[in-house]
């Protein structure tokens, strides 16, 4: 290994793994090395992690990919981390409290509350944010009404990637991305939202100073180096949330450009000039990498984590003696039809954010019949997610064209991609970073950031190769008559769905 090459080492740390890489400037993956764990999850809808897990998983990241490498060769290290959480550091910077993240249910009756004191409309023309217990402030609201001795200690509220940058150094700011989901943040004037704070109760003294993603926040304490092996000299760069990261890896630097991010949450995004807000009140509208650009998006919550699941209820078995089970599933999707013979899957495992926003919405099979094997189940899933996409990608449509589709996640395969393009009616590209694509925004934002990088569409030098797909016609034909069925089966089972809830959670 040449000691005299330089790094930047980039983390992304999610609600499952802390994934990182430690690249060179010339944008090679040098060494990865992932972290996973789980958030604790219970039956009153709480979704908590310890901000240790990710400090610890952090720290073995480091001390991993620095393995026989000087740490004085990493000159930066920038992080992308899980979004919309909320949580409480203490006068002292210690956890007050389990950090709440974006998947927590417990704080709804604070929605109802909001949505009474501001409305739906209201937020969402201030923040580009739907409303939903998703966002941080409602959880923050929740705090201060169960827990007010903790709402009253709290310094400062923040988000996972905040946490360890003030571990890093000392130093506690957020950044665009992140202030932008919290349901709190004046998207076009660029800051926290009065309006939203003095309505809702909220100290704005508890939120952080909100800087630019690329800002230096400082170097590297002594007590953090002694913790995770980087050097004192490295320079720690303000990253992004993990829902942006991914767009700024992907390169995306013009107006019309797309992502289709395929992880376990899946979502699409799209580069714009416009403040214009959709008129449903449906989609997200965020900062993006400079005041002129913004990005409009749509989640789907359940992309990649469908087919977690179906691999765990329909090969329990093969899931650790199959390696490349994944690979053989989709290799045998070719041979079952399109429209999976008649049999359609409803990816809503844990509700459903665009264009539903419905969290009572319930997954399922509809068409069920004897004849159908695992094979024509793993298409229906498949094709299911790809279905909510299409129609996320048709409800930004209504706001603006794309000009191209970029195709990136853990779970993008080239099957997949050529059945998005044919759902999507448009020519797609991945290039050889799919799980790996946070990391790379991180790290182009440090680069950027240290004046390594002239701007973020140096993105391209850490991509190798590209996958070209286009829509074939017969297929395209074949979706546009699946996608409207697919549509009616969600509204059909609306009520259904909302009573089941309900009765779920009242004998539970």
């Amino acid at each position: 290994m040449n000691d005299d090459k330089q790094y930047i080492l980039a983390q992304d740390i999610g609600i499952y793994s802390c994934k990182a890489t430690l690249f060179s400037f010339d944008g090679e993956a040098i060494r990865s090395n992932t972290v996973r764990y789980s958030p604790d999850v219970a039956a009153d809808g709480r979704s908590s992690q310890s901000p240790d897990v990710w400090w610890d998983a952090y720290c073995l990241n480091c001390r991993n990919l620095l393995t026989n490498i000087p740490a004085d060769s990493v000159k930066a290290v920038c992080v992308c981390g899980q979004m919309m959480g909320c949580l409480a550091l203490g006068r002292d910077g210690r956890p007050l409290y389990e950090h709440m993240t974006w998947d927590d249910k417990r704080s709804a009756d604070q929605i109802c509350k909001i949505e009474s004191l501001l409305s739906a409309e209201k937020i969402h023309e201030i923040t580009g944010v739907c409303l939903s217990h998703m966002f941080s402030l409602s959880k923050i609201m929740w705090l201060k009404e169960r827990l007010p001795n903790i709402y009253n200690d709290t310094a400062m509220f923040v988000q996972c990637k905040d946490y360890i940058n003030y571990r890093l150094t000392g130093v506690l700011a957020t950044d665009e991305s992140d202030a932008g989901f919290t349901l709190m943040y004046d998207l076009l004037k660029g800051e926290w939202s009065d309006t939203i704070l003095d309505a809702c109760g909220i100290d704005a003294a508890k939120l952080p100073e909100v800087v630019h993603f690329g800002t230096v926040l400082g170097r590297v304490t002594p007590d953090a180096s002694e913790q995770c092996g980087l050097s004192q000299n490295t320079i720690v760069v303000e990253g992004m949330g993990d829902g942006r990261a991914p767009a700024v890896g992907s390169g995306l630097v013009e107006k019309g450009q797309g992502l289709i991010y395929m992880g376990s949450v899946s979502w699409v995004s799209q580069i714009t000039d416009s403040a214009k807000m959709d008129r449903q009140n449906v989609l997200t509208k965020s900062s993006y990498t400079g005041p002129e650009l913004f990005l409009n998006g749509g989640t789907v919550l359940s992309g990649g984590l469908s087919v977690d699941w179906f691999l765990k209820a329909f090969y329990p078995n093969d899931l650790y003696t199959k390696p490349f089970l994944r690979e053989e599933l989709f290799e045998r999707m070719n041979r079952t039809p399109i429209g999976s013979n008649g049999l359609l899957f409803m990816p809503y495992l844990r509700g459903e954010r665009t264009p539903w926003w419905n969290s009572y919405a319930k997954g399922g099979f509809i068409g069920l019949d004897m004849y159908h094997t695992r094979d024509d189940f793993f298409r229906s899933v498949i094709e299911g997610v790809s279905f909510q996409l299409a129609i996320v990608k048709r409800s930004i449509e209504e706001l603006e064209p794309f000009s191209s589709l970029y195709l990136s996640g853990g779970v993008a395969t080239p099957h997949w991609q050529q059945l998005l393009s044919d759902a999507f009616e448009m020519n797609i590209v991945s290039t050889d970073v799919k799980g790996g694509i946070g990391c790379v925004g991180a790290a182009v934002t440090a680069g950027v950031g240290l004046g390594i990088y002239r701007d973020y569409s140096e993105a391209s030098r850490f991509h190798r190769s590209h996958y070209y797909t286009s829509p074939i016609s017969e297929n395209v034909e074949l979706y546009r008559d699946l996608i409207p069925v697919f549509e009616d089966c969600y509204n059909a089972l609306q009520d259904i769905n909302q009573y089941l809830s309900h009765v779920h959670h009242n004998h539970r």
